[in-house]
Formats: C-alpha cells, sequence, structure tokens
C-alpha cells in the first residue's frame, strides 16, 4: 500500500471515532434514556373541568393516567414512590389545588430546578 491509502484509511477510521464519539455524548442523545426530558404538566393539565379547583379526584385521576402512559412507552417509574400526595400540595388544607398552591410546588419541583440549571449553564 503506498502512503495515500495509508493515509485514506487513517482518515476514514479517525472520521468513524468521531461519528461515534458524537453520538455517545449527552447532546446526540437528549431525549433517551437517562438524558430524557419529561414536559411538566401545568395546571390547567390537571384541572379537568376547568373549574381553577384541582381537587384530590383530578389529581389522582391525572396522575394515574400519566402513570399509565409512561409505563406504555416503556418509561422508567423509579421514583414514582416520591410523588407528593395531594395533601402536601394542598398548603391551606381546603380539599383544593389551587393555582397558587400548584405554583408553589411546581417552582420547588427538583425536575424544574434541574431543567432550569440545565438551561442557563
Amino acid at each position: 500500500m503506498n502512503s495515500f491509502h495509508w493515509l485514506r484509511a487513517f482518515l476514514i477510521l479517525l472520521g468513524t471515532c468521531a461519528v461515534v464519539v458524537f453520538l455517545s455524548s449527552p447532546a446526540a442523545t437528549e431525549g433517551h434514556g437517562k438524558h430524557h426530558t419529561h414536559e411538566c404538566p401545568t395546571y390547567a393539565d390537571i384541572d379537568a373541568n376547568a373549574d381553577n379547583a384541582v381537587t384530590s379526584e383530578e389529581f389522582y385521576q391525572f396522575r394515574s393516567e400519566r402513570m399509565a402512559k409512561r409505563a406504555d412507552e416503556g418509561g422508567k417509574m423509579k421514583n414514582a414512590q416520591k410523588a407528593p400526595a395531594f395533601e402536601d400540595l394542598d398548603l391551606d388544607g381546603d380539599g383544593n389545588l389551587s393555582a397558587d398552591e400548584f405554583a408553589e410546588h411546581h417552582s420547588q419541583c427538583p425536575m424544574m430546578k434541574k431543567k432550569e440549571a440545565t438551561a442557563t449553564g
């Protein structure tokens, strides 16, 4: 083999390695596996009857449907047991989750903090 063939083979190998490194990087795998981003629900998503008061029934029905959908998609639910109870979010204890109470929880949500840190960093 002359030097041109060696150079060509080396460049092909180098290019292949670069593609493999790129495809295995977090930027290329965003949205897959552990880098998968989950859309956080909005208050309107949970307020099934749009009366601006989420009851425990609406809350748990939404959660149940969301978890079933994730399970059908093959999503892992390793932190499901850490999800807050309705009673933890109903700060004033009136039996309804207001938009303000939801916003307070949403601002404290570790997933949201992680998303914000990624967006600014």
